[in-house]
């Protein structure tokens, strides 16, 4: 099973880093991705998320795969101050 991911071009090359081959910048390869029954996981920016909320939401109520996971892009996390933010976002405790 793969993963793909539809995202900005930051969150694309990071991604591919990490090994994940099927990306896309535009929210037009979504029904293709969706279909691909040899995908498992869709990853999508916030921002692509928002663009594609109702057929996220169709796609969730009639089938179980490709499983949607929406993660924060780079506009949302350029507005992240700083580690210890994430940190207490993450877990809840505030780190000294």
């Amino acid at each position: 099973m793969k993963i793909a991911l539809i995202g900005d071009e930051d969150t694309i090359a990071l991604f591919k880093l990490a090994g994940v081959n099927i990306c896309y910048g535009n929210e037009e390869k979504f029904s293709e991705i969706v279909n691909d029954e040899s995908i498992a996981i869709l990853l999508i920016t916030d921002e692509y998320a928002e663009k594609l909320r109702n057929k996220i939401i169709q796609h969730r109520l009639l089938k179980e795969m490709p499983i949607i996971i929406e993660i924060p892009g780079k506009k949302k996390m350029e507005r992240e101050d700083t580690i210890k933010k994430l940190i207490v976002r993450a877990i809840g405790v505030e780190v000294e």
